[in-house]
C-alpha cells in the first residue's frame, strides 16, 4: 500500500459538484412565427433529437416550442427549464444554437457559468464547443454575445423603420378603439375606421358640445352598446389620431400628420382638451353683482367691481383703478344695462329666414341624437330577450331565486335607462317648431330674460350677446 493511499478517508471532497450524467433536456424556440426550414420549432426539435441519439444522451423533457423574444430570460418556459434541471440534477441542456437559448449578451453567459458551477452544460449543435475548457468557454461566450449584438442591430434597424414609417404618416402597431389594422392596395399595414367610430365621435362631441363629465359619456356609451372605462376614455381624449395626427415615443417631441381618415376634426380635439382648463379663482358669487368684472369703467376702462355699503344695506360698483371715484349703484347700473338688451330685437322680414336657418343647425348638431335611436332599440331587444330568456331559466329551476333578482333588478334598470335615451332622442326633434318658436320670443325680450335669471344665467347672457 502507498504511504498516501492510508490517508485518502481525509481528503475533501466537493459538496456542491453535480456528477455528469446522460440526462438532457431540450430547449427550442423560434421569436416568430415565419421562421421556417432549418431555423424551425419541428427542424430544431428533430436535429436535438438526433445529436442526443448519436451522443447517447436520454431526453427527459422537452421546453419552449413556442414562439417568443430572446431579448430577455424572463420567458416562461426558459424558466421552467432552468427550475426543471436543477431539481431533477439533469446536467445537459440541448439546443441547436446559442441563440436560440438566449440573447441577452452578458446575463446569458452570467447564466450559463452559474449552471456550469451547478454541474450543467449548455451544449449547442450550431457551436460545437467543448465549454470545459477556456478556448470554448471564450467561444460560447462569445457566441452569447454575438446574439446580443446581432439582436441590437436588429432591433435599431426595426426602430429606424418604425420612426421612418411614422414620419411619413403611417399608425404603428394595434390600432386604437374606433379604428381597425389593414392593408393599403401596396399590402402596407393602415388603420381604418371600425364600427365603433361612430360611438367615438359621439363622445368627442358629447365632451366638446355639452361638456359631460367621462362618467356620464361612459353611461350613454354603455347604452349604445360600448363598454370602455375611465382611464381609457380619458386616454383616448388625449390621443391626437382621432383627429389625424400621430404621436409616439420614437419620434419624441413631434406630432405629424396621419395618412388615415379622422374621426373628429382638430377643432373638436382641442376643444374637448380645453375644456374647464383655466378657471379665475378670485370669481366670487354674488347675486347682487351680476355685472363686476364685466362692466368697465366709463372713464379709465378697468372692470368695476363691488361692494356693499352696510348701513344702508346697498350694493354698488365700483372702479379697481386707485384714484378714480366712479362708483354706480347697482339698481341704476342694472337698468342701464337692461336698457340696453331691450333693444336687442329682431326684424320681421328676418323671423322666417332665421326659424328655417335655426332648424337646419338644431338637425345638423342633433342628427348624432337620431342615429341613436335604431342602435338604442336595437340594444333594447337584446336586453328584453335577456330578461325573457332569464325568466326561463328561473322557471324551470336552472338558477335560484337570489340570483334571477339580482340579474333582473340589473336588467330592468338597464332597459328603463335605454328607454328614457330613445324618449330624449326623440322628444325635440318631435317638437322642434314649438322650441324654435319659444326662442324666438325669449331672444326678443333679452332684457327679461336676464332680469329673470339667476347670477350664472345673466352671466352668460352677458357674455354671449354684448362683445
Amino acid at each position: 500500500m502507498s504511504n498516501l493511499d492510508q490517508f485518502q478517508s481525509f481528503a475533501k471532497k466537493n459538496a456542491k459538484k453535480i456528477a455528469r450524467n446522460n440526462k438532457a433536456v431540450i430547449y427550442t424556440r423560434v421569436s416568430d412565427i415565419k421562421q421556417k426550414e432549418i431555423t424551425s420549432l419541428e427542424s430544431q426539435k428533430q436535429l436535438c433529437e438526433e445529436f442526443a441519439n448519436q451522443n447517447g444522451y436520454e431526453v427527459y423533457a422537452y421546453f419552449g416550442g413556442i414562439y417568443e423574444s430572446a431579448k430577455t430570460d424572463e420567458r416562461k418556459a426558459y424558466k421552467e427549464m432552468l427550475s426543471f434541471v436543477k431539481r431533477k440534477k439533469i446536467t445537459n441542456i440541448i439546443v441547436y444554437s446559442l441563440d436560440r437559448y438566449s440573447r441577452t449578451g452578458g446575463l446569458a453567459i452570467a447564466t450559463v457559468e452559474e449552471l456550469k458551477k451547478k454541474g450543467i452544460k449548455v451544449l449547442s449543435i450550431a457551436q460545437n464547443v467543448d465549454s470545459d475548457t477556456p478556448t470554448g468557454t471564450f467561444m460560447q461566450g462569445f457566441h452569447l454575445l454575438y446574439s446580443r449584438y446581432d439582436n441590437d442591430v436588429k432591433s435599431t434597424n426595426t426602430i429606424r423603420g418604425m420612426r421612418h414609417r411614422l414620419l411619413n404618416g403611417y399608425f404603428m402597431g394595434v390600432a386604437p378603439l374606433g379604428y381597425k389594422n389593414t392593408r393599403d392596395e401596396k399590402n402596407k399595414p393602415i388603420i381604418v375606421h371600425s364600427d365603433k367610430a361612430p360611438l367615438i365621435k359621439k363622445a368627442f362631441l358629447w365632451k366638446a358640445n355639452e361638456n359631460l363629465t367621462n362618467v356620464e359619456i361612459i353611461e350613454r356609451l354603455k347604452k349604445l352598446g360600448l363598454k370602455i372605462y375611465k382611464q381609457r376614455l380619458s386616454d383616448m381624449f388625449r390621443n391626437p389620431v382621432y383627429c389625424g395626427l400621430l404621436s409616439s415615443s420614437l419620434i419624441e417631441g413631434e406630432v405629424v400628420k396621419g395618412i388615415h381618415q379622422p374621426i373628429i376634426s382638430k377643432a373638436i380635439f382641442l376643444k374637448v382638451n380645453g375644456v374647464n382648463k383655466y378657471k379665475s379663482k378670485h370669481n366670487v358669487k354674488n347675486d347682487n353683482l351680476p355685472l363686476k368684472g364685466f362692466a368697465s369703467c366709463n372713464s379709465c376702462g378697468s372692470p368695476l367691481t363691488g361692494f356693499l355699503v352696510k348701513a344702508k344695506g346697498i350694493y354698488y360698483y365700483k372702479c379697481k383703478t386707485n384714484g378714480c371715484s366712479c362708483n354706480r349703484n347697482t339698481k341704476v347700473l342694472h337698468q342701464y344695462f337692461k336698457d340696453i338688451l331691450s333693444k336687442y330685437q329682431i326684424d320681421h322680414k328676418f323671423v322666417a329666414p332665421l326659424k328655417k336657418q335655426l332648424t337646419y343647425t338644431f338637425e345638423y348638431f342633433n342628427k348624432t341624437d337620431k342615429d341613436n335611436i335604431p342602435v338604442l332599440k336595437k340594444n333594447l331587444k337584446a336586453l328584453e330577450e335577456k330578461i325573457e330568456k332569464m325568466q326561463e331559466r328561473f322557471v324551470i329551476g336552472e338558477i335560484e331565486v337570489e340570483l334571477y333578482r339580482k340579474f333582473k333588478e340589473k336588467f330592468t334598470t338597464e332597459k328603463e335607462a335605454i328607454q328614457q335615451e330613445i324618449k330624449n332622442s326623440g322628444s325635440m326633434s318631435s317638437s322642434l317648431d314649438s322650441y324654435i318658436e319659444n326662442a324666438l320670443k325669449l331672444f326678443s325680450n333679452l332684457h327679461k330674460m336676464w332680469e329673470l335669471s339667476d347670477y350664472t344665467g345673466k352671466q352668460k347672457l352677458q357674455k354671449n350677446t354684448i362683445p
